[in-house]
């Protein structure tokens, strides 16, 4: 595989644009509580991206999350769709020098450190390029059945979602991911039968319809009109009020069981940490989750 060079600040930079990219059409890439294809992977090593890796591959535009470099492809008799648009996977390169800047072996760097001689170790951010098995032509792919499980929608919760005036576009576009879209105003949701449970889709989409009270045609509310950037305040605050609100739509509906509660809870604590020398923060966010609750229903 050819590995490409970066400058590390702009290497760096890409990456953290790209996690900005997700969540500023509101993809948590670290929660995801549906089954899709599996984990982010090579096809032909069937080697699963780990790391900042699996962040990147499993949330991009790509509904079958699989890859192959362009050498891979061509040895399984396939070709690059022609405007195919690589992905990045990004690894460190590691280079070991002795004291007079001569480069050594692991082994070498290893015996040497524990002799006390003066050593140093560089590590270097790099990258190679992927393309997804959907772009790559003449080529079988042989996938796994797609998990699906048999759900009775909840009437409680269908009042809820079809109740709630001036509601966002709906739409099932992209399976892989649960998202709301503020410059679009659309809600994408997978499959309900993706889902172990009912509850937990319908405890997604309560957190996907809080978000979109926040459009500028309903309530206004900052961390969704004024997106700052990840893990600022503002941006911990709006997940917070999302939770939040979704718990209280989930006890209105009667379907807040524990592993609904332990997965909410879960998921605030880790936002709370953010912002732990304010401690008004909580109070703010639930009064600000009640409002967004109300206006769904009415």
């Amino acid at each position: 595989m050819k590995k490409h060079d970066s400058k590390k600040p702009d290497l760096y930079q890409k990456v953290t644009n790209r996690m900005i990219e997700l969540l500023e059409v509101g993809v948590i890439p670290w929660r995801k509580t549906w089954n899709s294809y599996g984990l982010a992977k090579n096809y032909a090593t069937n080697h699963i991206y780990t790391g900042i890796n699996c962040l990147l591959m499993n949330n991009t535009v790509h509904s079958i999350p699989y890859y192959l470099t362009f050498k891979q492809a061509k040895a399984m008799g396939g070709s690059i769709r022609k405007g195919a648009k690589s992905e990045q996977v990004i690894f460190f390169k590691i280079l070991f020098k002795d004291a007079k800047n001569k480069t050594i072996s692991k082994d070498e760097f290893s015996r040497r450190s524990k002799q006390g001689e003066e050593t140093k170790a560089l590590k270097f951010l790099r990258y190679y390029n992927v393309f997804n098995v959907t772009d790559v032509n003449d080529i079988e792919l042989k996938l796994p059945v797609l998990e699906q499980y048999e759900h009775e929608k909840i009437q409680a919760c269908e009042h809820i979602i079809q109740g709630m005036k001036q509601p966002p576009n709906f739409i099932n576009a992209d399976p892989n991911r649960a998202y709301y879209a503020p410059k679009k105003d659309v809600l994408n949701m997978p499959n309900i039968k993706q889902f172990k449970s009912p509850e937990e889709y319908y405890a997604v989409i309560f957190h996907e319809m809080i978000h979109a009270t926040g459009h500028e045609n309903r309530l206004g509310r900052k961390g969704i009109t004024e997106f700052d950037r990840f893990g600022s305040a503002q941006y911990s605050e709006e997940e917070l009020i999302a939770e939040i609100g979704a718990s209280f739509l989930c006890a209105k509906a009667a379907i807040d069981n524990d592993d609904i509660i332990e997965n909410s809870a879960a998921y605030i604590q880790g936002w709370l940490g953010k912002l732990r020398e304010d401690n008004k923060f909580i109070f703010k966010s639930a009064a600000a989750a009640q409002k967004a609750v109300s206006y769904i229903l009415q």
